[in-house]
């Protein structure tokens, strides 16, 4: 039985669909879901929003994380794992814009992630996804970590160059 946490995030717009696909997961899983705005009450432990402390434990014991196309994705990836990543569509009134569409799509020709485009297939990809996570981390190690001095330099280079300024 694999442990699994669903975040939808912190944002306004409801991922009803998501929540609904997750239902017959709790079953057969250990399932926590992080419904954030959505009135939709899964069969399983749930909390609308979760400190960030508790989410960042949550995110580290699962074995599995699934999760809206958001800011989660990296967290997921940063800790060496692969999330599953329903994208809200913005034709089923799941937020405002196409960015999560065009974000998991990015992410799925270069990312690190298991994109689950029909939520009907959500169940399937929960089980092959030990055998898919690691042919992926195989293929697509995480980058080397950068230094802070390194950082540093980058966004200050950055920094005079849209500001139109030459280094010193």
């Amino acid at each position: 039985m694999a442990g699994i946490l669903v975040t939808v995030g912190m944002g306004p717009w409801p991922f009803d669909r998501l929540i609904r696909a997750v239902e017959p997961l709790c079953a057969y899983h250990d399932v926590f879901v992080q419904t954030g705005a959505s009135p939709v009450v899964p069969p399983c432990p749930h909390a609308r929003w979760v400190p960030l402390d508790e989410m960042r434990r949550r995110l580290s014991d699962a074995d599995i994380v699934i999760t809206h196309a958001g800011g989660t994705v990296r967290l997921v990836q940063r800790l060496g794992r692969v999330p599953i990543v329903v994208a809200r569509r913005r034709s089923l009134a799941e937020t405002g814009s196409d960015r999560q569409e065009r974000y998991l799509r990015g992410e799925e020709r270069t990312g690190r992630v298991r994109a689950v485009w029909d939520v009907a297939e959500l169940a399937g990809a929960v089980a092959a996804h030990t055998v898919f996570a690691a042919g992926v981390l195989e293929s697509r190690p995480l980058p080397a970590a950068v230094s802070g001095a390194a950082l540093t330099e980058t966004l200050d280079r950055v920094s005079r160059r849209l500001l139109g300024r030459r280094p010193p």
